[in-house]
């Protein structure tokens, strides 16, 4: 479903905003906002996944954004996606490589949290991560797929 086709609100429409407002910083990194779809269940929750896309590579970035509620942490996730479906998870490559502190901006709390505040620090995070450290990824000069935790599912 194409965001254009969902109204949102409260906290979603805030990092809807925030998110379109910092998407010249990654078409400057080579990334065109490509849309957002909204997914998962209005039983469980819905949560909407921004899209960049390197036309070039064929690489995207898909940041997804869970709202705090019912005492559960909210924050955003953050997947550097290859063409031939290799995935990275950007905090969990910060803590394979003992970079625990940057992980702190992914998460927030519903009582203790101005959501534009915490979105726009956690894009400003983010895109200080893809122009440096994770640059040559980006770039296509390495990738580093992320273990996934399949929680005894698999």
């Amino acid at each position: 479903m194409n965001q254009s086709d969902v109204s949102l609100t409260g906290d979603l429409a805030t990092v809807d905003d925030v998110v379109r407002q910092h998407s010249p910083a990654f078409t400057a990194l080579g990334f065109e906002f490509s849309g957002a779809t909204l997914e998962g269940s209005a039983k469980l929750q819905r949560f909407p996944i921004f899209h960049f896309l390197n036309k070039q590579s064929g690489m995207r970035i898909d940041i997804s954004f869970f709202a705090a509620r019912d005492g559960l942490n909210g924050g955003f996730t953050v997947l550097l996606i290859k063409p031939v479906n290799r995935k990275l998870d950007v905090e969990d490559y910060l803590k394979l490589h003992d970079r625990l502190t940057p992980t702190k901006p992914f998460r927030y709390r519903v009582s203790e949290t101005d959501v534009r505040k915490f979105a726009e620090e956690f894009l400003q995070m983010l895109l200080r991560l893809l122009s440096g450290e994770l640059k040559p990824i980006l770039d296509g000069k390495t990738f580093e797929e992320t273990p996934i935790d399949w929680m005894g599912y698999r």
